[in-house]
This record gives structure tokens, sequence and C-alpha cells, in this order.
């Protein structure tokens, strides 16, 4: 543990925060806020706060495993903060600058975190945006089509490959 000196105003605030009601809440956002400002400052784009966080949960970066951090905030929290401080200074990666990924690999993600991440990438797609996620046999496709589709989203198709299940999910309009 760091003297109390050397901590950074985001330890500081985990600290005092831990335990708290509605800490993993402000955790997940706060990793969101983190790759939205990671955009911005690398690429001089402007995106919401949601589609940033899809994107990064989208491409699975294996050295910013934030899906599993979203999995378990509060177990995550000094990982979440190292990442949220290092967004500031590093690089963004290669593999974010492009488009928005075609696909989210939710294989071997158990329930009922491949729902949630599953629901966390569809609100940051463009509205009618397509996205094929890639799921597991049994509880994963039994339960997130459903998940998706009481979110308002279409899924257009399920097709079983090899040992997996490909669902291709349209995101919904908005509802004005």
């Amino acid at each position: 543990m760091l003297a109390e000196n050397s901590k950074t105003p985001l330890e500081k605030w985990m600290e005092a925060q831990k335990g708290s009601s509605g800490f993993e809440d402000a955790l997940r956002r706060l990793i969101s806020f983190a790759c939205s400002e990671w955009f911005r400052r690398e690429t001089a784009q402007v995106i919401s706060p949601e589609e940033a966080l899809a994107r990064v949960l989208a491409i699975n970066l294996p050295e910013y495993p934030v899906g599993t951090w979203l999995d378990s905030p509060t177990r995550f929290a000094p990982e979440i903060a190292v990442f949220c401080e290092k967004t500031k200074v590093s690089p963004l990666p290669e593999a974010l600058k492009g488009t928005f990924p075609e696909h989210l690999d939710l294989r071997g993600v158990v329930c009922p975190n491949n729902a949630m991440r599953s629901r966390l990438v569809m609100s940051g797609l463009p509205e009618g945006s397509e996205l094929e996620i890639y799921l597991d046999d049994g509880s994963p496709i039994e339960n997130v089509p459903g998940a998706l589709v009481a979110d308002g989203h279409i899924v257009k198709k399920r097709q079983k490959k090899e040992n997996f299940w490909i669902l291709s999910v349209v995101k919904r309009r908005s509802r004005v």
C-alpha cells in the first residue's frame, strides 16, 4: 500500500468510497469516462462515454481486461485506478482507432456477465447498427437474447457455428 501522500486523488477517493452504496456503479462510470477522454485526447473525437466503453469492450484488449473489471469493479478497483491514470498519458491502441468492431466475442464469459457486457456494448452502438455477438451454448444463448430484446433491440438471427452461437442484433432506434 502506498503512503497516504503518494496516493493519487483517484486512489484516495476510491479508498474513501469503498463499501458505500453505488460504489460499483461509480467505478463502472469512471471507466467509461476514462475511455471517452482517452479517445478525445488521442483522436480529437468527442464520443459518448457509452460508445467509448463499448468500443474498448468489443475490442477486448488483453492488456486492459475492462470486461473482467466491470464484472467485479470493487475487486479490481486498484487496476481501474491505474487504467484511468494511464488513459491520461498512454497512446490509444491502434485497434481502437478504426471503426466500431463488427462482433463481440463473449465466449467463456459466464452469466449474467455476458448479458451485462452485451447490453453495455449495445448501448454504445450508433442507432440502427448491427453487431454479431458470439455466445457459448447453454445459459448464454438462452439468456442474452432475452436481455437484449427487453432493452428494445432486434435479434435478427441466431446461428449455430461449430461449438458456439452467433447472434445478430440491431440496435434499437430511440423512442421519442
